[in-house]
């Protein structure tokens, strides 16, 4: 039975009463230091990663790293039996299984932590597997167990694909899609090379903000190549400048700001037989995105999804790939944005599955040939999550969604036919699903607030559990998070939070607060019952030595409707501080709570809102850091930015309202500033603008910069700097009295 949404407020509300006042003390930790966090493999260990599945879904593949260099052996699982064995070591992959770390590039190496970039892939017959070495393609026979190398052409390639009928490999390189056979030969593109034009190649915006993973796709014929082609030519660049070389070099980046131009997409389609290529009549304007695009089972048509670029318009099209002629099947509107999650999954026996917010959540729908909806699959006040897979043999649909607010997520199964959707894994804790391609088995990723990731292997045909991984053991007593609700700032709706106590809590003392928030929209919650991996072990650090951890999302978190998320709409920054501010209120009222040493931090969105938070607000917080952080929308990018708020010209209002920059005569309270010099996803400008401001306010500020760092600030080096000047920024501020310490106490 569903419990009343006041009800339940008022239950979990009191057991913070109880807790709160009664915790028992646990014994201190043992002593891990900052630099044990940040360290490679960390203290959990090293996971397996760049998991595939092989095309037939009979086999499941993993990187798994070990020793002292750091690379990774592949191995290989049977699905059917759950038998796991090494298929290819270290030395026989090379530099395809390097470390992100061991990347000099920071640019690259943010792009392979954050995408996820495989360096190897399956052959679509999955009878082989290709991979990088040493910039050239290799081809790995699992009959045979020989190795051939394809590709002998100079320069860096990514984004490896192989045709269906396995005679053609392709890759990007300098910006295009190049083809070649596997027998050897000459060396194709899909389009004539042009400076500032890129086919095949994702340009910056696709990447961070449609989330698209590539930007070119096989015919399943293997006659077509189709690709996107963007036109940088009418962007911003950004420079990205490296002072740490004796000889400064400089990184022209394209990246549209908002209000300003946006890349020209269209959508291509190369006939390999002719070498000719036809552009298909989807999109082309500057005020349109393309962000997904395929081929339809038959192979016979293509389909795209065009999005206006107010971002309130979404139309699903297919196309001819020869004359490019197109068809319109489903327009989505919607009056404030619409979420672009997942392309359009057509069913081998006609129709699609695609999702829709039109009801007000984010839910599935099946979809007939000719574009007419059929019925609605997810029924219920909840956002599907994603779309994880479809047996059609059997008539299901699998997806994940969030349970008990945000805390849990689940998999969850529905049949084509309609029905009531039936919860596939069960308990608390996160479900990270990676399912096969004929949805007949899936890899179960769970991990709880007190416990890392685990790996099993779930076969859906014979029920079998295969555990890949065992969750790591830390010998430590952590502080457990207690979860509840609070009150957001309009008096009625129940925002989830998280709080951990030092270990020898005293109801009869005041301790101080760190609060940690991001609050920007379409983003998964902070507030998870899941592993928090580094942060979380900051935390207990942190508790460990005094303090009481505090974290809360707002009512544009992503567990809540659209229609709630829509609060933001041309104002962003305003929803999530009236939360953030009714959090600390109800911190203020706790009696073991110092009122008066309150800090507050985030990254990215999260340090926009701190320091929106010590300018909109002076004096509530005592404190605060604000890591990579967004201080004036006009400097950020096109298509997050006008998503939620419109252009600077239709909405001059809302950007100054939101700015952190016209605002900053108003800070009274310390702040830390950090930045990396090299992010190319929010530029170090908005930092330098926002002291700009300080200084012309009479303003004083902290900094601290990393050389040619980019958004993450990653490395064991820089990491490990930045948080213990973290955590002595929160002793002085918080706890004048204490000794700054690299550990946990014994």
């Amino acid at each position: 039975m569903k419990m009343p949404v006041r009800a339940a407020v008022v239950v979990l509300l009191l057991g913070v009463s109880v807790w709160a006042l009664s915790a028992e003390p646990a014994p201190p930790a043992p002593g891990y230091t900052l630099a044990q966090i940040f360290a490679e493999p960390g203290l959990a260990g090293y996971s397996p990663e760049q998991i595939e599945w092989s095309p037939d879904g009979r086999h499941l593949t993993y990187l798994l790293r070990g020793g002292t260099d750091g690379l990774a052996d592949l191995y290989i699982v049977d699905v059917a039996s759950g038998r796991r064995s090494m298929l290819l070591s270290s030395a026989q992959l090379a530099s395809a299984a390097a470390p992100p770390s061991k990347i000099k590039n920071q640019i690259e190496q943010e792009r392979i932590t954050r995408y996820g970039v495989d360096s190897y892939y399956w052959s679509p017959k999955s009878d082989a597997i290709f991979y990088l070495s040493d910039d050239q393609i290799y081809f790995y026979n699992l009959s045979t167990h020989q190795t051939t190398q394809i590709t002998h052409e100079a320069g860096a390639k990514r984004n490896l694909q192989m045709s269906p009928d396995e005679q053609w490999v392709s890759y990007v390189t300098n910006g295009d899609v190049h083809y070649v056979s596997v027998h050897g030969g000459p060396v194709h593109s899909v389009a004539p090379h042009a400076e500032g034009v890129l086919n095949g190649e994702l340009n910056w915006v696709y990447t961070e903000e449609l989330d698209l993973r590539s930007a070119y796709r096989w015919s399943p014929d293997s006659r077509y190549i189709a690709f996107l082609q963007s036109d940088e030519r009418p962007v911003h660049s950004f420079p990205l400048i490296n002072y740490v070389e004796q000889q400064p070099s400089v990184y022209q980046q394209k990246y549209p700001v908002a209000g300003a131009a946006n890349p020209l997409v269209r959508l291509g389609v190369c006939d390999l037989q002719t070498g000719k290529t036809a552009w298909m009549a989807m999109a082309g304007t500057p005020d349109t995105y393309l962000p997904r695009f395929g081929w339809l089972p038959q192979g016979d048509r293509i389909f795209g999804e065009v999005l206006n670029r107010a971002q309130t318009k979404l139309q699903l099209l297919t196309a001819d790939p020869q004359s490019g002629h197109t068809q319109l099947l489903v327009t989505q509107t919607d009056p404030d944005w619409i979420d672009v999650r997942d392309a359009p999954h057509f069913l081998k026996s006609g129709g699609f599955v695609w999702s829709s917010q039109q009801d007000g959540w984010h839910h599935l729908y099946l979809y007939s040939d000719d574009g007419r909806q059929a019925r609605r699959l997810t029924p219920g006040d909840y956002n599907v999550l994603k779309l994880e897979g479809v047996d059609e043999a059997r008539g299901q649909l699998y997806f994940t969604r969030y349970t008990h607010g945000p805390l849990n997520t689940e998999l969850y199964r529905v049949s084509l036919r309609g029905g009531e959707p039936r919860a596939v894994t069960t308990g608390t804790g996160s479900h990270e699903i990676d399912m096969a391609p004929q949805a007949q088995a899936y890899l179960d990723t769970w991990s709880a607030v007190l416990t890392p990731p685990s790996l099993t292997l779930v076969n859906l045909e014979n029920g079998r559990h295969v555990l890949i991984q065992a969750a790591a053991k830390l010998p430590y007593h952590f502080q457990k998070p207690r979860f509840f609700t609070i009150l957001a700032a309009d008096g009625r709706t129940p925002i989830y939070a998280r709080l951990t106590l030092p270990p020898d809590f005293d109801a009869g003392k005041k301790y101080p607060v760190i609060m940690y928030q991001y609050g920007g929209p379409d983003v998964g919650p902070v507030v998870r019952d899941a592993w928090g991996g580094t942060n979380f072990l900051f935390d207990q650090l942190l508790a460990n030595q005094g303090f009481i951890l505090f974290a809360t999302d707002n009512r544009a978190a992503t567990y809540f409707s659209h229609r709630d998320q829509a609060l933001v709409k041309f104002h962003l920054g305003k929803l999530a501080l009236a939360d953030q501010l009714a959090a600390a209120s109800w911190l203020k009222s706790r009696p073991y709570v110092d009122a008066a040493r309150i800090g507050i931090w985030g990254w990215s969105y999260g340090g926009y809102m701190t320091a929106y938070a010590l300018t909109h607000a002076p004096g509530v917080w005592r404190a605060g850091i604000a890591v990579a952080p967004v201080t004036q929308w006009q400097d950020y990018d096109s298509a997050y930015t006008e998503r939620y708020m419109g252009t600077p010209q239709d909405n001059p209002e809302g950007y100054a309202e939101s700015s952190d920059v016209a605002a900053a005569k108003n800070l009274a309270d310390p702040l830390l500033l950090v930045a990396g010099t090299g992010d190319d996803n929010v530029h170090w400008q908005n930092t330098l603008q926002f002291i700009q401001a300080l200084i012309d306010a009479g303003k004083p500020y902290q900094l601290l910069i990393y050389p040619n760092k980019t958004h993450g600030i990653s490395g064991p080096a820089a990491r490990t700097h930045l948080f213990t000047a973290m955590q002595q920024f929160w002793l002085q501020q918080l706890q004048p009295q204490a000794e700054p310490s690299g550990g946990v106490p014994r």
